[in-house]
């Protein structure tokens, strides 16, 4: 057997010909692979999000959330529909069942909508995505428009040319502009004019709609020629408007002696404010799977090339650039790989020799990653933080198994062996434990591959990068090494490593040897000086701060704010030119854009009373402080009465994304009446602040804002001729506005605008007195009754139930914290409508966590399986998986000295340690075992075996260590993520080294015969 794999294996032309198609392959899939920040969010979720600007809450219950919800509710594999409604926008997310394809959810979902479009308001437009498009919002710029240049001019351009040459681009999914309204010709009635001509409103609204005309009429055939009939009508100039007849009592009125038409931009009830000025903000976004890099430079480019179309001293500011942290993350992570792997070939040419073959690593080590990336990308992988950080934890675990096959044959020619066949001897002695090792290691991230939910977003991307860097290991290890040493097996004497290394290892051998047998005269000591030593780890790990997910500085800070709910739109913009002056006085600040509530057609939700400001760092600044500078902005943006928040972007963008997932702690109260509601919501907030276990206690839903009610007066609108119809489209045509009709121009229609100047500023008074109806223009107070009532801010919909969400965050385990809550409202009396049901994350998390266990426990069994296999019984296989435990002390350690917080890629580095951690150990034991089986003792079985693998136990420490060592230095603001895995990483490994030479055999020796 051994000569046949030996043909195999020394066919050059054979591995030349396989390696060269998957490194091909590989290269392909390098250049092609995408770049992103954070995986890709392919949740089976769905977020619809419908804008009606000017409607309450309870009117969008009825107009948007309800029939809309009769459509999603009766999808297949729907699990649950859950609207959140407020003034003017209803979001509606829908979860369906684990496993089905998002793509097939969302057109299920646009169907739905189609179906259901005809009983919606023809202003209500739903917009439907994947939950997680967020954060593909990749570029944000803001126009810098001087004073005195007309808005309008700069809002033509805008929509005419710029938007339409960013859709253009390839891999731009979506473009958003929003802070300008589009421009217009605004109708602007006269209401003194129109009372002295007895003309209602709605004369002008048939007259202006009358007024436009495009449509096909035939064609004739004049001579050899068919010519089209075309009858139009497009008045886009003032004048023509001026001149168009409106019907009346006494005969036809010009409407230019009726109303003021000026050009203009349509008014929104939203704000984008750069530097505290009206601006044109853009947000653009990229589609799934595109390369988030060239895109933003595609992006860049054509508004660089676009810049002349602009009105004179309006330019572009770019204030959010994606591709910059992608580009920081790959170049500051590619450098360091380079590095590292530089120094971990340098210490293998130091300790074998430069005819070693050592040089082979220069090689197995892009190679191996290589393939990993190719396997990324036929999985459909991007490259981000999570699989860019299992290419750096690879970098050191890739060369663990070429450089033990490398020198398990360098110890057989060392001992004598022909070149030849030390090459096929030294990899029959390694290949099982190289096999065994690196399965065990895989077995690790096997669970990962299963997790699913918010989990599986950033687990299963990591996981499959260390599976398929460590399976190109495996394999390169097995033939690439020893084929490149049996082509140098022509090399006359047999080479021998340096004197200076020799020395080295001499004296580590040394100190080993008395630290070792300490280890063995005092076996109880040992042991419990490493549980003594894990225990202190673990309460070191308590002092150390725990974030989701660390990001280097991207030039950008993300302040969000919010004011008392109701707050009018010109005291929200009023504060924010407070906050945003103070902020601009900050020497790191270039510009800020502030947007201030949200566009209709976005897929924004936030009122009118809150939004966020993205601050513009000089650049440069805030490189090593940037907590430092959000501080700062923190601190000078403090306004009575506004609830602030600074994070940067992509975090931002992260919560959005999941914003379609439930909170953490969420208690859901069901009613009918929203005022009973709101009692009952305030009776469980009390309750629950008193609850130990809870704290955050949150309650914003049902919050009572102060509407205007008109109330018809049946008998007076009869004898006014009018309906309640009637008198609802003109009180929107004059005070909510009516876009009456749309004229082409050029490439873009424009807008013929009907309404008042301002009746934002009508007093209750001026509101009563407005002049409505037919001839007459009665006073609308004799017509109906006008009052104050109070009305919800928001409240949710789950399932088409109405719903109350009252949040929390549990300080203990959620079971217990549920409890307690249910402990707390036991003696609550709930009326016959009304029920309580506890929700949220953390149910969710719980259920996941106990899955991940059970995965975990089978992955256990089978790691201690393929020992129980390897070594039989159950000595050396119970020694080994004690040291997965032990070797996360190391880890711990090394965090806590760092200084550096706990966040979602450390603690994938935790995870990786179980398996990594037992290298070391098989490849020891495995060697001592061959040994009795020769008939050596246990003792001097373990004591050739420490001397044979000593060396390669610590190349592989050294050169792991090595490896991660410039991203555990940080090197490079784009390293800042993966800083803290590559410290876990590292310090376990060199404490799994300690206890594989010295814990493990002597404890092996002490009770081999027990």
């Amino acid at each position: 057997m051994m000569s046949s794999f030996s043909r195999v294996l020394l066919r050059p032309a054979l591995w030349i010909l396989l390696y060269g198609g998957m490194i091909g392959y590989g290269v392909y899939a390098l250049v092609n692979i995408p770049v992103e920040v954070l995986p890709a969010f392919n949740f089976p979720a769905i977020s619809v999000i419908t804008h009606l600007p000017g409607t309450t809450a309870t009117s969008m219950e009825t107009l948007v959330a309800t029939p809309l919800e009769g459509q999603l509710l009766g999808l297949p594999d729907v699990t649950q529909v859950r609207s959140a409604i407020g003034d003017g926008v209803v979001e509606t997310d829908l979860r369906f069942r684990a496993g089905t394809d998002p793509n097939a959810d969302l057109q299920a979902v646009n169907g739905a909508i189609d179906r259901v479009r005809a009983s919606l308001p023809p202003a209500a437009q739903p917009l439907s995505e994947i939950m997680g498009n967020a954060i593909n919002e990749v570029a944000d710029y803001a126009l810098q428009i001087p004073a005195g240049v007309p808005h309008e001019e700069v809002s033509r351009v805008v929509a005419a040319t710029i938007v339409p040459a960013l859709r253009a681009i390839s891999g731009v999914q979506l473009v958003d502009s929003a802070g300008i309204g589009d421009a217009a010709l605004w109708v602007q009635p006269d209401l003194n004019a129109l009372r002295q001509a007895h003309i209602p409103v709605s004369a002008l609204t048939a007259a202006l709609a009358g007024q436009v005309s495009l449509a096909p009429g035939g064609y004739l055939t004049l001579g050899h020629q068919d010519s089209l009939i075309e009858l139009h009508n497009l008045p886009t100039r003032i004048a023509d408007l001026n001149a168009t007849p409106v019907a009346g009592p006494n005969g036809p009125v010009t409407l230019g002696s009726l109303a003021r038409i000026i050009h203009a931009t349509l008014p929104t009830h939203q704000r984008e404010l750069l530097d505290g000025q009206p601006s044109i903000a853009l947000t653009i976004f990229k589609q799934q799977g595109a390369s988030t890099l060239p895109v933003t430079q595609a992006i860049a480019r054509r508004l660089a090339a676009l810049r002349g179309q602009l009105p004179p001293g309006v330019r572009f500011i770019r204030i959010y650039d994606q591709g910059h942290l992608v580009h920081a993350v790959g170049t500051d992570l590619r450098r360091n790989l380079i590095i590292g792997g530089v120094l971990a070939i340098a210490m293998m040419l130091f300790v074998l020799g430069a005819r070693s073959g050592a040089w082979l690593l220069a090689l197995s080590i892009p190679v191996s990653l290589l393939l990993g990336i190719a396997g990324l990308y036929a999985a459909g992988q991007s490259l981000n933080l999570m699989t860019l950080g299992a290419i750096t934890v690879a970098l050191g675990l890739v060369a663990d198994d070429a450089i033990i096959v490398l020198e398990s044959v360098c110890h057989r020619w060392e001992a004598g062996d022909a070149p030849a066949a030390g090459v096929l001897r030294g990899l029959r002695d390694i290949a099982a434990p190289d096999i065994i090792g690196t399965l065990t290691t895989i077995l690790v991230f096997v669970p990962l591959l299963f997790t699913g939910g918010l989990a599986g977003l950033f687990f299963i991307p990591f996981a499959l990068g260390m599976v398929f860097s460590l399976l190109a290991s495996l394999l390169v290890s097995l033939t690439l090494i020893p084929l490149g040493l049996s082509l140098v097996r022509h090399g006359g004497a047999i080479p021998q490593p340096s004197r200076r290394s020799e020395q080295l290892l001499a004296a580590l051998r040394r100190h080993n040897r008395r630290l070792f047998n300490f280890v063995l005269r005092h076996p109880r000591w040992a042991i419990g000086g490493c549980f003594l030593l894990l225990l202190l780890s673990l309460a070191a790990m308590s002092l150390v701060s725990v974030n989701i997910l660390p990001l280097p500085n991207e030039g950008v800070l993300l302040e969000s704010f919010t004011l008392p709910p109701g707050t009018a739109l010109l005291d929200t913009q009023a504060a924010v030119n407070s906050i945003v002056t103070r902020i601009n006085t900050n020497p790191a600040v270039a510009h800020s854009l502030a947007r201030i509530g949200s566009a209709a057609g976005s897929n924004y939700t936030e009122p009118a009373y809150a939004g966020e400001i993205e601050i513009l760092l000089k650049p440069g600044a805030g490189a090593n402080s940037l907590d430092a500078i959000a501080a700062q902005i923190l601190a000078a943006s403090q306004t009575p009465s506004v609830q602030l928040g600074v994070d940067t972007p992509t975090v931002e963008r992260l919560g959005e994304s999941l914003s379609g997932l439930p909170q953490p702690f969420e208690i859901q109260l069901y009613g009918a009446k929203f005022a009973e509601m709101a009692t009952l919501a305030d009776a469980i907030t009390s309750r629950l602040d008193k609850v130990s276990g809870l704290s955050g206690v949150f309650n914003n839903d049902g919050y009572p804002e102060t509407q205007i009610n008109v109330q018809p007066r049946p008998a007076a609108l009869a004898a006014a001729g009018l309906t309640p119809a009637q008198l609802s489209h003109e009180l929107a045509a004059l005070l909510a506005g009516q876009v009456v009709a749309r004229v082409p121009d050029g490439n873009i229609a424009l807008p013929v605008y009907l309404r008042l100047p301002d009746p934002a500023a009508f007093s209750l008074d001026d509101l009563a007195a407005l002049p409505v109806g037919s001839e007459s223009g009665t006073p609308l107070g004799q017509l109906a009754s006008i009052s104050l009532v109070t009305s919800p801010n928001q409240f949710h919909h789950i399932d088409g139930a109405r719903a109350f969400d009252i949040l929390a965050t549990p300080t203990t385990a959620p079971g217990s914290a549920i409890a307690a809550a249910k402990r707390a409202l036991a003696s609550l009396k709930l009326p016959p409508d009304c029920r309580i049901a506890f929700g949220g994350l953390y149910p969710m998390l719980e259920r996941a966590v106990l899955g991940l266990g059970i995965a975990s426990l089978a992955a256990v069994i089978l790691m201690a399986g393929v020992l129980v296999l390897r070594f039989g019984g159950r000595h050396a296989p119970g020694l080994l998986m004690m040291q997965i435990p032990l070797a996360m002390t190391g880890g711990a350690l090394a965090l806590a000295a760092s200084g550096l917080g706990l966040n979602g890629i450390g603690l994938v580095g935790f995870l990786t340690l179980a398996g990594v951690s037992l290298n070391h150990g098989i490849v020891l034991l495995d060697r001592a075992q061959q040994n009795e089986n020769a008939g050596l003792a246990p003792a001097q079985a373990m004591e050739e075996a420490l001397n044979v693998r000593f060396r390669p136990i610590f190349l592989t420490t050294v050169v792991a260590v090595l490896g991660m060592l410039p991203t555990a230095l940080g090197f490079g603001a784009g390293a800042a993520p993966e800083q803290g895995l590559a410290i876990v990483i590292a310090g376990g490994i060199v404490w799994s080294a300690l206890l594989s030479t010295n814990l493990i055999p002597a404890l092996y020796i002490r009770y081999r015969g027990k």
